[in-house]
C-alpha cells in the first residue's frame, strides 16, 4: 500500500482524490524498491503499474505478467487499480484474479485474524480460519471488506500473515502461521 503517504489532517489543502493518487504513487515507490531488491539478489522480476511511467513501470498486462510468471519471473504490481477510492486490497485480489493465482497473501502489522484488535486488546484471541462470508459478517478491518467479498465471489483464498521476520513468507505459505480467508473445499 501507499494511501498513507499523504491523507488526513497532515495536508488539509489536499483533496481526497488527489491524496488517493499520491498514494497509489507511493506503491510506485514501494514497487521499484522491492524490483531491485530481488534484482540485486538475482530474482528475476517486472514491475507493473496501473499509473505507468516510462523507464521505471510499465502499464499493466495481465498476459504479460502471466508470461512473465511462466518464464520464473516476480510481478509486482503498483498503483493500485488506478483509481482514486479502490484500496491495494482490493486491486491485490483484482490482480491475482488476472493472472489465476493460487493465493493472495496480505503481510499485516498482527500475526492474523483476531476476533478484536490485538493492538489494543492483547488477550484477543487468533482465528486461525474463517470463510469470506464470516469475515464480512464479523465486520473485521484487517483486509478491506470490498477485497473479501470480490475473493470470495472467486473463491480465491487470502491469507493474512505478520512480515515481522526472516522466512515469514514462506511459514504463511506453508500455513504454519497467519490466518485463512476462505480455502473450502
Amino acid at each position: 500500500g501507499g494511501g498513507n503517504v499523504a491523507r488526513g489532517a497532515a495536508l488539509p489543502f489536499l483533496p481526497p482524490t488527489a491524496g488517493h493518487t499520491v498514494g497509489m504513487l507511493g506503491t510506485l515507490l514501494n514497487g521499484v524498491v522491492l524490483r531491485e531488491f530481488l534484482l540485486a539478489r538475482g530474482i528475476p522480476a517486472l514491475l507493473m503499474s496501473a499509473l505507468p511511467v516510462a523507464g521505471v513501470a510499465e502499464a499493466v498486462d495481465p498476459w504479460r505478467a502471466k508470461e512473465a510468471l511462466s518464464s520464473g519471473a516476480v510481478v509486482i504490481f503498483a498503483g493500485g487499480t488506478g483509481d482514486p477510492y479502490v484500496t491495494t486490497d482490493t486491486a491485490a485480489v483484482i490482480r491475482a484474479l488476472s493472472v489465476d493465482a493460487e493465493v493472495v497473501l496480505k503481510a499485516s502489522k498482527v500475526p492474523g485474524l483476531f476476533e478484536d484488535d490485538p493492538l489494543k486488546n492483547p488477550s484477543a484471541r487468533l482465528l486461525p480460519r474463517l470463510s469470506h462470508g464470516e469475515y464480512l459478517a464479523r465486520g473485521l478491518r484487517v483486509m478491506d471488506g470490498a477485497a473479501v467479498a470480490i475473493a470470495g465471489e472467486n473463491a480465491l483464498p487470502i491469507v493474512i500473515f505478520q512480515m515481522d521476520r526472516e522466512g515469514a513468507l514462506l511459514e504463511a505459505l506453508a500455513g504454519k502461521r497467519g490466518s485463512l480467508i476462505g480455502g473450502e473445499g
